[in-house]
């Protein structure tokens, strides 16, 4: 095995400890131990094979979104939209859009996606009723290119083990590689568990909103590339629990973003940034945009 994986690229990957992460085309293999199966610590070696997905895997997909689904707790249902196989079947038809797995073996433990948008009202539909537009002409000289990452979920009995922060990373070098200048993703507001990959990843917290498609009230992430950074200097931190969503509402009214979470006490730090203040977009833009859509114009 060794002169097999001698062959690969190989990087080191900082998560609880130092791993080597074998990598060959668009393939991650790695050895790392097994900390938690159903919550409960084991300490078992495992093989881990992260990959992009391919219409063969559709079925095993659709198993892992109804797995999901079904050990959600009462509440939690906007956290995920629940799909069949046949619907995963069809994702592959879209040349914007990339899913990535998580294997042992040849069990799909968990699974993301990544899309590409090209213009403001593409990226309505992943990141809906987002005031900012990524795409006006000041930013990026108007060749903005967006990945939208999504669908980010691991079977429950793995749990615990950082596989989201992986796929965060493999996406966001996944962006890079296609050209894109900006990442964003949304997080429900009650999910605190999807928080901290984002975070781990530099996401800024930049805006709220409610998700047409469900109801659900939802956290708008954003993370731009080769960029170190949009914080503003010398102002203060604020660390505020995430579900005091009213204080959260009027901090980031007054120019600050999440940058980090903390799981042990579930709180979100907030810094200032005067980044995402001119927006380019308004709600009533917003809404005519959507109005269009629905009797098939375009702006």
């Amino acid at each position: 095995m060794s002169g097999i994986l001698s062959r690969f690229f190989y990087e080191v990957r900082k998560m609880a400890t130092e791993i080597k992460v074998y990598r060959i085309n668009e393939t991650e293999i790695w050895q790392g131990k097994l900390h938690k199966v159903n919550g409960e610590n084991v300490e078992k070696a495992v093989r881990f094979i992260l990959r992009p997905l391919n219409p063969a895997d559709a079925e095993a997909m659709g198993k892992l979104s109804e797995n999901i689904y079904r050990h959600l707790r009462k509440g939690e249902e906007c956290f995920i939209h629940k799909h069949s196989g046949e619907y995963f079947y069809n994702v592959f038809d879209n040349p914007h859009l990339r899913y990535t797995g998580i294997f042992v073996g040849n069990t799909l433990i968990g699974m993301s996606y990544l899309k590409i948008c090209e213009n403001f009202q593409e990226l309505q539909e992943e990141l809906p009723n987002a005031e900012y537009d990524f795409f006006r002409a000041e930013r990026n000289g108007g060749k903005s290119r967006v990945a939208s990452f999504g669908a980010d979920s691991v079977l429950p009995e793995y749990r615990g083990n950082a596989l989201n922060s992986v796929m965060v990373n493999y996406r966001l070098k996944l962006a890079e590689q296609m050209g894109c200048t900006d990442c964003t993703s949304i997080v429900d507001r009650k999910n605190k568990w999807n928080m901290a990959p984002y975070f781990s990843g530099r996401f800024n917290l930049f805006a709220t909103a409610v998700d047409p498609s469900d109801g659900g009230k939802i956290s708008l992430l954003h993370r731009p590339l080769g960029k170190e950074t949009v914080l503003s200097c010398f102002k203060p931190r604020i660390m505020l629990p995430f579900d005091r969503f009213e204080l959260i509402d009027g901090l980031i009214g007054r120019g600050f973003v999440g940058i980090d979470f903390n799981r042990e006490t579930g709180g979100v730090l907030f810094a200032h940034s005067s980044y995402y203040t001119n927006k380019g977009r308004t709600i009533d833009g917003i809404q005519l945009l959507q109005q269009r859509k629905m009797v098939g114009m375009s702006l």
